[in-house]
């Protein structure tokens, strides 16, 4: 079938949204109609090379649609389900869908290096994450869209698709909070924001955020921030004000020297979670001694979910109104609009800029 993409041709040139070519979804897979699709900062880390693309690449990973087509033998959907795609091909037999962790699935990719059903006239498209969301419909492996029962509309449905669960998985899976604990969020976008909503929900009596816009300290404060730093005086505020450290610390920005500061705010014994992307090139530097306080500290991707699961469950989270997700969007603009929205992400103070296709 023929349908419209946002092609990135190369990481200087603006989005061309064009008239591309979808093949029917084969054994396995589903073709999704897509709804809305958000604009995420691991969309522009790909532009910038900290992801690996190969051009001319269709971008967009965050989505959420209904299913039209189903090719032969799919059992887990049906036509008219409505799905949030996810970017982990839970491919069922790799070390680690077989250790139960399917966030960690070995298929896992950034790139298709063109393989796969999207084709502008004889050109393969290379598809971020396997997904290629900056598109009206998408083909898909099954198990790549996963069906929810919500009353969620998807432009903040495919919120669930990666940053909501990402940073509100950090929180909850990777930093295991309990009830009572002290927890630093440092980085207020839309991942921090999440991780700030995981840490109320699992039961946080402190929660710290940290960021230099504030507007992002904000809408920490309305999320169930007890606090909101400026990054500058963060460390040594933090240690004074919890007399030697915070429980869990996560770290949402990815630059080094941020998850340095999350570390150094820890007690020992304490945790330190980092979710932000840095570049390949760059390095951490912590203080090795600390580690004899039994600190730890960990990376976490995907909030180390499995969303055949969470995705029902952050859902219904946000049904019940535990899990805002309206602050999460600051803009909502039409497909056709994609390049207003990079443009608006890339200046850094908006949370989310989401793409609706109807």
């Amino acid at each position: 079938m023929k349908t419209q993409a946002a092609i990135a041709f190369s990481a200087d040139e603006e989005l061309k949204i064009e008239e591309v070519d979808l093949a029917d979804p084969g054994p396995g897979e589903v073709r999704v109609m897509v709804e809305a699709c958000g604009v995420c900062r691991s969309d522009l880390s790909a532009l910038e090379g900290k992801e690996t693309v190969q051009f001319p690449v269709v971008l967009g990973h965050e989505g959420a649609g209904i299913v039209e087509a189903i090719g032969q033998g799919v059992q887990s959907l049906k036509e008219g389900d409505r799905v949030i795609l996810s970017w982990t091909p839970a491919c069922g037999v790799c070390s680690g869908c077989l250790r139960g962790e399917v966030h960690l699935c070995d298929a896992v990719n950034m790139t298709t290096e063109g393989r796969g059903p999207l084709t502008l006239g004889r050109q393969p498209l290379d598809r971020f994450m396997a997904l290629g969301a900056f598109s009206q419909h998408v083909v898909v492996p099954e198990a790549m869209a996963v069906a929810v029962n919500s009353s969620l509309n998807a432009v903040h449905s495919c919120l669930i698709g990666c940053g909501v669960t990402t940073g509100f998985g950090a929180a909850v899976n990777t930093a295991a909070i309990r009830w009572g604990e002290r927890v630093a969020i440092f980085g207020c976008g839309g991942v921090g924001l999440a991780a700030i909503q995981g840490a109320r929900v699992a039961g946080a009596a402190q929660i710290i955020a940290v960021d230099p816009i504030p507007q992002r300290r904000d809408a920490a404060l309305e999320l169930g921030a007890t606090s909101a730093l400026e990054p500058a005086l963060a460390v040594k505020t933090i240690l004074g004000d919890t007399q030697g450290g915070v429980d869990a610390a996560i770290e949402c920005v990815g630059n080094p020297e941020v998850m340095a500061d999350a570390f150094n705010v820890i007690r020992p014994g304490g945790r330190c979670v980092v979710v932000g992307l840095p570049a390949y090139t760059e390095m951490l530097t912590i203080p090795a001694i600390m580690l004899l306080q039994e600190k730890s500290i960990t990376g976490s991707i995907y909030g180390s979910a499995n969303p055949a699961v969470d995705f029902q469950k952050i859902a219904s989270l946000g049904d019940n109104k535990q899990l805002l997700f309206e602050p999460l969007v600051d803009k909502i603009r039409p497909f056709t609009e994609i390049n207003e929205g990079f443009a608006e992400m890339r200046e850094g103070s908006l949370v989310r800029v989401v793409l609706t296709f109807s």
